[in-house]
């Protein structure tokens, strides 16, 4: 089983992370595709809400378990 982690300010509220709340645009898939799933420890967005939220930051989050 692999567990794949995304970012955890992905989804929350557009106080945070826009990205995956309400209308999601072409950039915001581009974004979800490239950092938020994986990669956001390379995001900068994920880097400045890091610096403000950092006991969200450490939690580690599941999407996906595949077999």
């Amino acid at each position: 089983m692999i567990s794949e982690k995304i970012c955890p300010f992905y989804g929350k509220d557009d106080d945070q992370c826009d990205v995956g709340c309400g209308y999601i645009s072409p950039h915001d898939v581009n974004m979800i595709i490239r950092y938020c799933s994986g990669r956001h420890l390379q995001c900068i967005k994920y880097l400045e809400l890091s610096d403000r939220f950092p006991l969200e930051a450490s939690l580690n989050r599941v999407l996906i378990n595949t077999p």
